[in-house]
């Protein structure tokens, strides 16, 4: 009997679940998350290192490092002592790293700094079992517009800790998405040369991971078509980790019908 092809953009779809499961699992990733630790101007302890304090100074881009003498800790393979600096890069670190712990500067639009800690122990990595996904549909890859706005606008956003509540996104424009049932205009924020739509559908709670699902874009230089592929939609980092706040989806984001594309939620053996 012949084999059955799968067409192109399907196989490219199942290289993408394959190397989000394993991102997920890598270390520092979601899962190795174990603290999320804010900063101030006042030197503090490092939770889960002794010896390393840290700080932040306003309108630098990162956060400032002493390390006692004998500490053994390194900044990207290079060793720190003394004073150092950890600057904030995006996603991919750079990460100062002390034994099985991984550290990270994160900061929301740049207002405060705190710590990512990641642990190479942390229980979830050993109790994750996988992402649940939608079966592929290439139905659910639909025509988008993408409308700038004059100037990018500080929205203030809703996350799911409270205390992250009102901090703004910055949101450059909207993406209206032809959709089966008509069209829908979404709040879309800028992320470094992306932009994340966040949304919730009528799968979400009941099939999908609450309170929504996250899709990210090439940012344009204007107004622009796209392509937005639900397919690659994917569970944010709070469906993995407790210790990170993600941004909720806004009423505008908030889809009638079931999006029954892209990935659903974690599974875990426990």
């Amino acid at each position: 009997m012949p084999t059955e092809t799968v067409p192109p953009a399907e196989a490219d779809w199942q290289r993408w679940c394959e190397e989000r499961e394993a991102g997920l699992r890598a270390v520092p990733g979601n899962l190795a998350l174990v603290v999320n630790q804010p900063l101030d101007a006042e030197p503090q302890d490092v939770e889960h290192l002794e010896g390393i304090e840290a700080w932040f100074v306003p309108g630098e881009a990162g956060v400032r490092l002493r390390v006692a003498p004998g500490v053994d800790a390194e900044i990207d393979g290079m060793p720190c002592a003394g004073e150092g600096f950890l600057p904030r890069l995006g996603p991919g670190g750079p990460f100062l790293r002390s034994g099985s712990i991984w550290v990270d500067a994160f900061s929301l639009e740049g207002a405060a700094y705190e710590l990512r800690i990641y642990d190479e122990q942390a229980p979830a990595l050993s109790d994750f079992d996988g992402i649940d996904v939608y079966p592929y549909d290439s139905e659910l890859v639909r025509p988008a517009r993408f409308t700038a706005y004059d100037e990018v606008a500080a929205v203030p956003w809703e996350f799911t800790k409270e205390v992250d509540t009102g901090r703004p996104k910055s949101v450059p424009g909207t993406v209206s998405v032809d959709l089966p049932d008509g069209t829908v205009e979404l709040l879309a924020f800028k992320d470094g040369q992306e932009l994340v739509l966040v949304f919730a559908d009528g799968t979400t709670g009941a099939e999908s991971y609450a309170p929504g699902r996250f899709l990210r874009v090439p940012l344009p230089e204007g107004d622009a078509d796209l392509v937005v592929d639900f397919n690659r939609a994917f569970v944010p980092p709070c469906g993995f980790s407790n210790f990170y706040s993600c941004p909720i989806p806004p009423a505008q984001n908030r889809i009638g019908i079931p999006i029954r594309a892209g990935e659903r939620a974690a599974r875990w053996q426990s």
